[in-house]
């Protein structure tokens, strides 16, 4: 959890004006004004944020109705996936008082749907604690309408899983969906060490070969082009990561289903095809460039290099640049050389085939 400092005329204000709004409840209040948008934007690289501050001790361990924080982050962040809820980047502690989760901030209005919310919690078996796990319930219990605002479910006390092995195995279905027959052992393209799910690309050997660690990571913006299950991504991610975005031309909606369950609650992804769609990354996440880009063995199957793609990286920004399986070192080596001040040549990556590896970087 992230400790967040905001001063203290700032936050009793907040209340204040949470008080007017209406946006206190029994266990939390919603604190919103530009200083403390503007302090969240810093830390989290996101516009439009505010903080829901629980009014509770256990600052180790929090909980929001009786089941543990990050278990009902996880829960509202899966209503977020599928367009109901407001969705939270993180769980934060502020002022060494308060435990926080960090969400959109969210208006009154639209109609409240009901009926998508109940078939989520099905889907997903999700239920609340004071149902005991009653599935026919559910639907009664995300209806009350003090749970909305608007068009969004924003009361998510008491709610969980009922079955975590079950959410395991759907996700551990989607890492392994590249590949459908196992081949040597192994199950996926790419591996989830968390799930216990191995893959063809080690991904814990071209991390060390790209040489990366948190002093290349943290604090960046980090584009991952091609990102498949999203390994990359997510190791960004647990690297300090500003904020993390994996682009792909499927797979995205389990991405977001396993990043969320793995609490990388501030990491995106969007589903386009590169080239033509690689427009879809400024409308979906506001960002033009990046600090960190990853073309990890990509380009050849969005049209080749071209201008578009050093254009994604921001001045003094770094590029992890691998070629496909076939490709030789001169396929790419003078196209990098016009576009970046300085270009290394890491040499062979050699866990999946043979793959010609480059560190560049742009000019600041």
């Amino acid at each position: 959890m992230k400790r967040i400092t905001i001063p203290e005329h700032i936050l009793a204000s907040a209340k204040e004006a949470a008080i007017e709004r209406g946006e206190m409840g029994q266990e939390a209040w919603i604190a919103q004004s530009i200083a403390i948008t503007a302090t969240l934007a810093r830390l989290y690289g996101r516009k439009g944020l505010c903080l829901k501050v629980f009014e509770q001790a256990d600052l180790e361990n929090p909980q929001w109705g009786g089941v543990r924080m990050a278990e009902a982050t996880k829960v509202q962040n899966m209503f977020a996936i599928h367009g109901v809820a407001p969705r939270v980047y993180g769980i934060a502690v502020v002022n060494d008082t308060h435990a926080a989760q960090v969400t959109n901030y969210v208006k009154t209005g639209g109609e409240a749907d009901f009926a998508k919310a109940t078939k989520i919690a099905r889907k997903f078996g999700i239920t609340a604690k004071d149902l005991h796990n009653s599935e026919a319930t559910i639907g009664a219990y995300v209806s009350r309408s003090p749970k909305w605002r608007g068009k969004w479910l924003v009361d998510f006390g008491r709610m969980y899983f009922v079955d975590h092995d079950a959410i395991r195995a759907r996700l551990t279905k989607h890492v392994a969906i590249y590949h459908k027959k196992p081949h040597e052992g192994r199950n996926g393209y790419q591996p989830c060490e968390e799930l216990g799910v191995p893959g063809f690309r080690d991904i814990t050997y071209r991390a060390g070969r790209m040489g990366l660690n948190r002093a290349v990571i943290e604090g960046k913006k980090v584009l991952d082009l091609g990102c498949n299950q999203g390994a990359i991504t997510r190791l960004a991610a647990s690297l300090g990561a500003l904020r993390t975005v994996g682009v792909d031309h499927k797979f995205c909606r389990g991405n977001r289903e396993l990043a969320n369950w793995l609490g990388h609650f501030n990491t995106d992804f969007v589903q386009a095809r590169l080239p033509q769609g690689r427009r879809q990354i400024v409308r979906q996440t506001g960002l033009r460039q990046f600090d960190v880009v990853f073309a990890l063995s990509v380009l050849g199957h969005a049209g080749g290099y071209a201008p578009w793609f050093p254009k994604l990286v921001a001045p003094g920004g770094t590029v992890l640049f691998e070629g496909q399986g076939r490709d030789k070192r001169e396929n790419y080596q003078a196209l990098l050389d016009r576009d970046f001040e300085t270009v290394e040549w890491l040499g062979w990556i050699e866990d999946h085939g043979i793959h010609p590896l480059w560190k560049c970087q742009k000019a600041g």
